[in-house]
C-alpha cells in the first residue's frame, strides 16, 4: 500500500507540472467580450438561492505609499489592508481567503513591525471553521495561510478550494518556508480544474487570472437582488491600478515575479465592466473605497459567525 501512495503522489506531481505549463499558454483570448457573458450563464447553472450580501474584514495593515502601489505613483502614503471576506447565503456562507497568523504577517514588514490585529484574525478563523466552502484568491501568505497553519485544518482543509497552479506553487516554490506545502497534502483538500471559468454555488463563478501568481483568480458573485461584484484578488492593490489601467511597479513586479503581459490584459478587461456593465469590484488590499462601500452599503463589515 505505501507503495502505491507513493506512486499516487508522484504521479499527482508530474500532472501538476504538465498542467501548469499548459496554463502559461493562456492568452489575451480568455478576455473579450464574450467571457462576461459566458460568466453570467455560468452564475445561473448552479441550482439554488442565491448569496444576500459580502462581509469583509481587515485584520493587518501594511504602510506603503502610491509609489509602491502603482506604476508612477507619487509618495503619498497608503495604506495596503490584509483582508478576508464573506459571502452570506440564507443557509449559511462562503469565505473568500483565510488570513493569516502573525508570524506570517511578519514576513510581509521586511523586518519592520506593521500593525496586526489579532481578535480579527480570530473570527476569521471561527469563520473559516462554519464556512459552507472556503475559496482561495491565490497561493500567497495573507490569503491562504489562514488554511494551512489553522489549529482547524482537518476541519477546514477539505472544504478549501485550491487550482492546481496554487497546488504547484505551494509544493515546489512558495512565497515563504512557512507556506512550504508537502506531496501528503495533496488529498486534503478540493482540487479544482478549469481553463477559464468555474461555476462553484450559486451565483458564483471562478474566473482564472494568473499573472500576480500562477494561480491567481478572480470571482464573479450574482446576488439575490441581481447586483453584480468582481473580487478581483492581487491583479492590483489598488481602485486606481484598474480605474487608470496601470500596473504595480517594475520593482513589485520583479520581486513577485509577475506576469506582466497576462496583468496587463486582465486591467483592461476590468476597466470596462463599472462603467460599461454596471459591476461593482472588490478590490481586496484597498483601504480607501472599501470603508466608502460598507457607508454605501455595498459592502458590510465584520464577519457573520455560526457555531
Amino acid at each position: 500500500m505505501k507503495i502505491l501512495k507513493s506512486n499516487f503522489f508522484i504521479a499527482q506531481i508530474l500532472y501538476l507540472v504538465s498542467f501548469v505549463s499548459h496554463a502559461q499558454e493562456l492568452t489575451n483570448s480568455i478576455y473579450n467580450e464574450s467571457l462576461l457573458k459566458k460568466i453570467r450563464i455560468a452564475a445561473n447553472s448552479v441550482p439554488g438561492e442565491k448569496a444576500e450580501s459580502l462581509h469583509y474584514i481587515k485584520f493587518a495593515e501594511s504602510p506603503r505609499t502610491f509609489s509602491a502601489t502603482i506604476e508612477g505613483g507619487d509618495e503619498t502614503p497608503y495604506i495596503q489592508a490584509r483582508t478576508a471576506y464573506q459571502l452570506v447565503f440564507a443557509d449559511g456562507y462562503i469565505m473568500i481567503d483565510a488570513g493569516m497568523d502573525k508570524e506570517v504577517h511578519q514576513f510581509f514588514g521586511h523586518g519592520k513591525q506593521q500593525p496586526y490585529f489579532s481578535k480579527k484574525n480570530d473570527s476569521i478563523q471561527l469563520a473559516l471553521k462554519g464556512a459552507k466552502k472556503i475559496i482561495i484568491t491565490h497561493e500567497h501568505g495573507d490569503h491562504v495561510a489562514g488554511v494551512l497553519r489553522s489549529e482547524f485544518y482537518s476541519d477546514i482543509a477539505p472544504k478549501t478550494m485550491l487550482t492546481r497552479q496554487m497546488i504547484t506553487t505551494l509544493l515546489n516554490k512558495p512565497q515563504m518556508p512557512e507556506l512550504q506545502m508537502k506531496a501528503s497534502q495533496l488529498t486534503d483538500f478540493t482540487l479544482v480544474d478549469f481553463e477559464d471559468i468555474l461555476p462553484v454555488a450559486p451565483g458564483v463563478v471562478l474566473i482564472k487570472a494568473p499573472g500576480h501568481t500562477p494561480g491567481e483568480i478572480m470571482i464573479y458573485i450574482q446576488f439575490k437582488d441581481g447586483k453584480e461584484y468582481i473580487v478581483t484578488g492581487d491583479v492590483s492593490w489598488s481602485y486606481a491600478g484598474i480605474q487608470e489601467k496601470k500596473q504595480k511597479p517594475k520593482s513589485q513586479r520583479d520581486r513577485i515575479g509577475e506576469d506582466a503581459t497576462m496583468i496587463q490584459f486582465e486591467l483592461d478587461w476590468l476597466n470596462l465592466l463599472p462603467s460599461k456593465e454596471g459591476i461593482q469590484l472588490i478590490v481586496n488590499h484597498d483601504d480607501i473605497i472599501q470603508p466608502q462601500l460598507v457607508k454605501k452599503g455595498i459592502l458590510k463589515e465584520g464577519l457573520i459567525i455560526t457555531k
